[in-house]
């Protein structure tokens, strides 16, 4: 899907005819009743009740620490006190709210709003004051009355909106060629990484090749939002499997080992332990298998992770039955594999609301939709199959009717039980995201969304907008604009927009500078993740994901020799800029730095012609013969940036 579209096409957002879609609706509708039926059962025991404990806890029901301000006044030290418990006890819902954001913690809510009624109610004051209840009645009547004045106003809004929006994007049409400037990738080109780009790789690649129970490097934050560990595995290990697709498809050795390092250290229990919290409180279930039912955060993100593996390698490992193994410490085995997660993805969708699956328990993100749907398409497109064509409409559709705002923005992520969503908070970032997963499922929308992004990015005059970018790195709750700046070259990179991926790169490298130390760049202002997102982008190439997920450049092929490549490498001694081969002439085009310095490395070349002569330059020989399994190793004299090709003497 999708990759069959026109560059020159993108879709308009569809018309404002309601505030929300009916999905939303129906849930926001069935909160409302939920709501009025816990106003009529208080409103009940205030009214009919005889105990004062009853009336006040009948009081509380209205709304979070009502029932405190029973006895509240500003005259009495008691009444200030039962004014500051009111206060309190909305504070603690605000903050409950919070932790059901954070954690998918359901029960927090209730739990908070129903104690703080008990409480109210256990104290026994007397009677409730006189004239309250008008007050209390009459200021929910004027807070309905605002809210509905607002929600019409905002619709309103957004139906305006939506035209000139629309009208915007009608206008771009003759000037689409000074945006995406960016030519797709040529056939016969061979991408070189520099020095520079080789030494930012190594902080990926000194984390990836720990041994598996390892996590050196890594950041421990929190193992419920963004700054998890799993991510920092996640977006690692994208960052090896794109840079390893574009410039060393000819290159196995560590370039692969580091990519499943990564992936068997997303199989530790300490990456996915949360799960069994989130199931509890969450889904009121006690399974931790992170994968059973909707978990998109892990299910969605691994699934990704091994299907840009298997594309960038073509390495097939992770999809046999069972290659990866959970186990609990209390000795539970979950054992999964490519198939069984998308699996898992694709039965969660019809049961769903919103088709799209929750991350943590209740709350749908579209990105991480886009990314879990990304992974399906790709296991497609590696097994011959049409899963993804079942649900590409139904997904494309719920993805506009029920997570569109009315400035045309995807909300971040939407309440599946309540109907309820956050606002599109986050400057750029979170709008830049989406665009560069959905271009490999639905082009159209990735341009249609990025068009409306990149008017914010410039202000009147031409100039780059650094306001635009949120001052928190996602990846460790930091003060920096890493994380920012980074996503929004990613995406800016895919969909072929230099000017925004070469302003963000600037704005990175100016507030967040490059360290180098013992031949490894990282920045010190900017997350592990953050780093990962970077190595996304400078591997990125117009359409460079789309293309990776769709049509997979290396096949099984690629594991039984039947063309050249790199082996036996030793890490970080030789390091790998480029690696392509030509299967068509049985060639091979290499560029090699050392990474301890220069000095005369070991260098193996297999998937050669058993017994065949070749021609050699940048080694110690000019000619070799393969032996009988079509190998050969090379003694290379490394000195800086050193070019080595093997060729076959003869045409066949």
């Amino acid at each position: 899907m999708g990759a069959v579209e026109a560059d020159d096409e993108w879709a308009l957002l569809p018309p404002c005819t309601r505030l929300w879609g009916p999905a939303t609706t129906r849930q926001l509708a069935r909160l409302l009743g939920a709501y009025l039926t816990l106003v009529a059962l208080g409103s009940a025991l205030l009214l009919l009740a005889r105990q004062d404990a009853l009336q006040i806890f009948g009081l509380g029901l209205l709304l979070p620490g009502a029932g405190f301000l029973a006895h509240a006044d500003i005259c009495t030290s008691s009444g200030i006190g039962h004014g500051l418990a009111a206060l309190c006890s909305l504070g603690a819902f605000a903050f409950s709210l919070l932790i059901w954001f954070g954690t998918g913690n359901l029960l927090a809510p209730p739990v908070v709003w129903l104690t703080s009624a008990v409480c109210a109610a256990s104290m026994r004051h007397g009677a409730i004051q006189g004239g309250l209840l008008k007050v209390v009645y009459a200021s929910m009547g004027w807070a309905a009355l605002v809210l509905a004045l607002t929600m019409l106003a905002w619709f309103a809004f957004a139906r305006r909106q939506r035209r000139l929006d629309n009208g915007y994007l009608d206008q771009q049409r003759g000037r689409l060629g000074q945006v995406f400037t960016a030519p797709p990738p040529r056939r016969g080109e061979l991408p070189e990484m520099s020095l520079a780009h080789l030494q930012r790789l190594r902080f990926a690649l000194d984390r990836a090749l720990q041994a598996d129970e390892a996590f050196e490097g890594f950041e421990q934050r929190d193992q419920f939002q963004t700054a998890a560990l799993r991510y920092q595995l996640n977006f690692l290990g994208y960052g090896l499997a794109l840079t390893q697709a574009r410039f060393t498809p000819a290159f196995t050795g560590y370039a692969r080992q580091a990519q499943r390092q990564l992936l068997l250290k997303q199989a530790h229990h300490r990456v996915w332990a949360y799960w069994a919290l989130e199931n509890r409180w969450g889904n009121l279930r006690g399974d931790p298998d992170p994968v059973a039912r909707e978990n998109i955060m892990y299910t969605g993100f691994v699934a990704l992770q091994m299907a840009l593996y298997q594309a960038s390698t073509g390495c097939t490992e992770f999809s046999k039955q069972g290659a990866l193994r959970l186990t609990h410490p209390r000795g539970h085995s979950y054992a999964h594999d490519f198939a069984s997660l998308t699996a898992s993805l694709t039965r969660a969708y019809q049961p769903s609301p919103y088709y799209l699956i929750a991350c943590e328990p209740n709350w749908v993100y579209p990105l991480c939709n886009m990314m879990g749907a990304s992974a399906v398409l790709a296991h497609d497109a590696q097994h011959g199959l049409s899963e993804w064509r079942a649900h590409a409409m139904a997904f494309r559709h719920h993805l506009e009717a029920e997570f569109l705002d009315g400035m045309g923005r995807y909300v971040p992520c939407r309440s599946a039980r309540t109907g309820l969503a956050l606002p599109a908070i986050g400057g750029a970032m979170p709008l830049a995201m989406p665009c560069y997963f959905l271009n490999a499922l639905a082009p159209d929308l990735a341009r249609r969304q990025w068009l409306l992004l990149r008017r914010r990015l410039f202000d009147g005059g031409g100039r780059f907008r650094r306001r635009a970018f949120w001052p928190i790195d996602t990846g460790n709750y930091g003060f920096s604009r890493a994380s920012a700046y980074t996503a929004t070259a990613l995406a800016a990179a895919e969909l072929g927009d230099e000017s925004v991926a070469a302003h963000c790169l600037a704005a990175l490298e100016d507030e967040c500078p490059s360290t180098l130390k013992d031949g490894v760049i990282h920045r010190a202002k900017a997350s592990v993740w953050a780093h990962g997102v970077e190595l996304m982008a400078l591997a990125g190439a117009r359409d460079g994901f789309r293309q990776l997920i769709t049509a997979p450049l290396a096949t099984a092929g690629a594991e039984e020799g039947r063309s050249p490549r790199l082996e036996g490498l030793r890490y970080p001694d030789v390091l790998v800029a480029s690696a392509h081969a030509d299967a068509s002439t049985g060639s091979l085009q290499a560029v090699l730095y050392g990474g301890l310095g220069d000095g005369v490395q070991r260098v193996t070349v297999s998937g050669l012609r058993a017994h065949a002569r070749y021609r050699v330059k940048g080694a110690g020989v000019d000619q070799v013969q393969a032996d009988g399994l079509g190998s050969v190793c090379l003694v290379v004299p490394l000195l800086g940036r050193t070019c080595l090709s093997v060729s076959p003497l003869e045409a066949h």
